[in-house]
């Protein structure tokens, strides 16, 4: 993902939406934490809604941001069409929401915010993108999503604060000069980018980036999640079902297959082919322990391995607070993909939908 300008202008006044409205204060305290707890908490697809009667429908990620914003500044909620041309905005990394992967989502939420700290010598750009589900499951499904862009958002102010812990606000003379100073001179920001990847009546597929900048920091960690639903879960015997599960990447392949090394082999070949150099130690990185621990997602044709930034794994990658990609058709592991597990969804026959 391309960093944004922190510099460049922002178009977002200028475009329409389906709908659009400021954020309003949320009073949340300890109960934020009791929500995102709660959301991360898979249930049958009836279960009750994590919202209150009355406020916008992602109080969770709203009350993330509350969390740190001063009162008498606010941000701009709004829902798009995935294939909107309003979607993004201009001069923040192109249009501020490409991942590196193709998606094909229906919704997203928008959601942009500039303020200013009345803690720190802080300014922050928020620019935070993120797909929701219709249908089946919706709900379920939606509160995770949240839950998982409210946890980052919440560890990017938190880490700011923690890693420039000296440039706290200390007096009231502090904070009547903080317009004309702020600790060190540019702001800090964060861009939150999803795609579902893939989406069907059985099988959804979230990737989402966080790329991020903390005030001062010539450098920050950009964490990546992906979610993997299987919308009808394994067989249990006498044919029952375990309901809406989050899937992992071993579940894919047939148990005893050492599914592990042949995607070991399959990113050295990639090296292979590609005529240059693997980053030394390769093998030994890609032990299974590794492996299994990548985020992946779902394609029509393809699985795709992340490798989060810092990282130097796959070949074509480029810089360091860049994600890592590598796509890996599904005929190439026919031998190791188990066809009762989630890959059942997507196997010829079963035809994607949006999601």
């Amino acid at each position: 993902m391309n960093s944004p300008d922190p510099q460049s202008g922002d178009g977002a006044a200028n475009m329409g939406s389906v709908d659009e409205q400021p954020t309003k204060r949320l009073v949340i305290g300890a109960a934020l934490i009791a929500v995102v707890g709660l959301a991360a908490i898979l249930t049958l697809p009836d279960s009750p809604v994590l919202e209150s009667e009355g406020t916008s429908e992602e109080l969770l990620v709203l009350s993330a941001i509350d969390e740190f914003m001063p009162d008498g500044q606010e941000c701009v909620e709004r829902l798009l069409s995935g294939d909107s041309p309003e979607r993004g905005w201009e001069g923040w990394g192109g249009n501020g929401w490409e991942t590196e992967i193709n998606g094909s989502e229906e919704l997203v939420v928008q959601i942009t915010c500039d303020f200013d700290s009345q803690e720190f010598w802080f300014s922050h750009q928020l620019r935070i993108q993120y797909p929701l589900k219709t249908g089946e499951a919706a709900e379920v499904i939606n509160s995770v999503v949240r839950s998982e862009v409210s946890r980052e958002i919440l560890g990017y102010f938190n880490e700011s604060r923690d890693r420039y812990s000296e440039l706290r606000l200390t007096d009231d003379e502090q904070r009547l000069d903080m317009a004309q100073h702020r600790g060190c001179g540019y702001p800090g920001y964060l861009t939150v980018s999803g795609v579902v990847t893939y989406a069907n009546e059985g099988l959804f597929s979230v990737f989402l980036t966080f790329g991020q900048n903390n005030p001062c920091a010539n450098n920050t960690f950009n964490p990546l999640v992906s979610m993997n639903f299987d919308l009808y879960g394994v067989p249990y015997e006498h044919g029952h079902r375990k309901p809406l599960m989050l899937f992992d990447l071993s579940d894919l392949f047939l148990d005893d297959s050492r599914w592990e090394a042949e995607l070991a082999d399959v990113v050295v070949r990639r090296w292979a082919e590609s005529g240059s150099s693997p980053p030394e130690g390769i093998r030994e990185t890609l032990n299974a322990k590794f492996i299994s621990s990548l985020d992946f997602s779902m394609g029509t044709e393809t699985l795709t391995l992340h490798s989060g930034t810092h990282t130097y794994l796959f070949p074509g990658w480029c810089c360091a607070t860049n994600p890592d990609h590598l796509e890996i058709r599904y005929d190439e592991l026919s031998n190791y993909l188990d066809s009762e597990g989630p890959y059942r969804h997507i196997a010829p026959g079963q035809p994607a939908r949006l999601g």
